[in-house]
């Protein structure tokens, strides 16, 4: 779930610095193929970027290697929801409300075609519709209210929208609203988004004029469509872009050749935003590794002492099975001592992580190495090879375990902060657990005595 965040996230990112280089370096150049181009693939990328699993060169993870090879996998109960759900829920509303409004506008679309029909008009695909609205295409068709217009503006306005037909625009658009479904909440989508729109006016204007249209009386046109309503939000719209900055833009000279070598600086900002979100190079040193399936032959040692034969051939077979159990022996007291430094480790961080699904993580780890710990324990005592713990000394790690927990509860009394109170508590908790098992440990070792 942390993963899918983090993902959306970095997204939204690249997403935002991408269109931030467009604004600074191209919005106001001519080379309206080339921003097109720039703004559609950019945003390609940036649901890329975040996904490719490069090592950083710079980051070395810092954090204590907690991996663990298990055939079985437990976890800590719980089934609290935390912020990360919270945000994931909040997220989910808002992609399935974008992707209904999505899916209305489609239907009307489609029910403004059945009412209305579509007639062929010089190869063109047309919808005469009897409103007052800004013409528009979608796909193959021209949306327009033909009624009251003259032959030669039926001609610009179908010469404007066929070349977005030809440019294939309307797919440029599809894209944009999926990217809005999933990235709704990104203040940078929205500007993206009319961004790409407008450069569809600018590529569309300057092919009607390019055709031998009068600027004049097109220009014209453009003011006289601008007062029509605008029917379906993600359709190529005569009017879409403001009239101020496309006139603007047909008066304006066209951007020097040097010009285009602003887009080399897409190369620098890719570069930069896959090292951003590259994983940190993990540690030289390897994680502990341990392995469940290999227990039963760690761990049978036969405790039965063999009686000593008077064959030499006996002699030597009894020598070696006492080498191998020594082996043995001193590879798991070796273990226990790496396990036991790894508990320190983990407990240590344990007490700096505030991070929940980290915390949560590192407990589940700790589990496994204590009960690591608790099987090896067990079979290091029973061949005298590590001193059991007496019933003094873990009545001394009990009378701690008690001055720990007071000291707890009063701080407990005195703190206001929720999350410095969350924290004690689970703290308070851990010591609790403790002090059960060492009690459960002394009446194991009472009743091993009455016996």
């Amino acid at each position: 779930m942390n993963s899918l965040i983090q993902y959306i996230l970095e997204t939204g990112i690249c997403l935002a610095l991408f269109y931030f280089g467009y604004w600074i370096f191209l919005k106001k150049e001519t080379y309206f193929n080339l921003n097109r181009i720039y703004l559609v693939f950019s945003v390609i990328f940036s649901f890329i970027i975040p996904t490719l699993n490069i090592p950083s060169p710079f980051i070395i993870s810092q954090g204590i290697e907690t991996t663990f090879r298990m055939t079985k996998t437990t976890a800590f109960p719980g089934n609290s929801w935390g912020m990360a759900e919270i945000l994931l829920l909040i997220y989910t509303a808002g992609v399935v409300f974008f992707l209904l409004r999505f899916t209305v506008h489609l239907i009307k679309l489609l029910i403004v075609v059945k009412k209305f029909g579509i007639k062929n008009y010089e190869g063109t695909h047309i919808v005469s519709i009897d409103k007052d609205f800004s013409p528009f295409s979608f796909l193959n068709i021209i949306f327009i209210n033909d009624k009251k217009m003259t032959e030669n503006d039926l001609r610009r306005i179908i010469a404007h929208e066929k070349i977005h037909i030809k440019q294939y625009h309307s797919f440029d658009i599809l894209l944009m609203e999926l990217v809005t479904i999933f990235q709704w909440f990104n203040p940078f989508v929205w500007p993206y988004k009319k961004s790409l729109q407008e450069t569809h006016e600018y590529l569309a204007d300057y092919g009607v004029i390019a055709q031998g249209f009068s600027k004049a009386k097109y220009q014209l046109l453009m003011f006289e469509q601008h007062v029509g309503m605008k029917l379906f939000e993600f359709a190529n719209n005569f009017k879409q872009s403001l009239i101020k900055r496309r006139l603007t833009m047909m008066t304006k000279n066209k951007s020097k050749s040097v010009a285009r070598l602003k887009f080399l600086f897409v190369l620098p900002l890719a570069s930069l935003l896959v090292l951003a979100f590259a994983d940190p190079k993990p540690a030289e040193s390897p994680p502990l590794q341990i392995d469940e399936t290999s227990n039963a032959e760690m761990y049978s040692l036969d405790t039965t002492s063999e009686s000593i034969q008077t064959s030499d051939k006996k002699k030597e077979e009894n020598l070696k099975k006492k080498m191998e159990k020594l082996k043995k022996l001193a590879q798991i007291k070796d273990e226990f001592k790496k396990l036991s430094e790894k508990e320190k480790a983990i407990r240590k961080e344990l007490d700096v992580v505030k991070d929940p699904s980290k915390k949560k993580e590192l407990k589940t780890y700790l589990k496994k190495v204590l009960e690591k710990k608790a099987q090896m324990k067990e079979v290091l005592e029973e061949n005298g090879a590590l001193e059991k713990a007496s019933e003094n000394n873990l009545k001394k790690e009990l009378t701690v375990l008690m001055e720990k927990e007071e000291a707890i509860r009063k701080k407990l009394e005195k703190v206001k902060d929720p999350k410095k109170k969350a924290e004690l508590k689970k703290l308070l908790t851990d010591v609790l657990e403790k002090q059960q098992y060492i009690k459960f440990k002394v009446e194991e070792m009472k009743k091993a005595g009455k016996k």
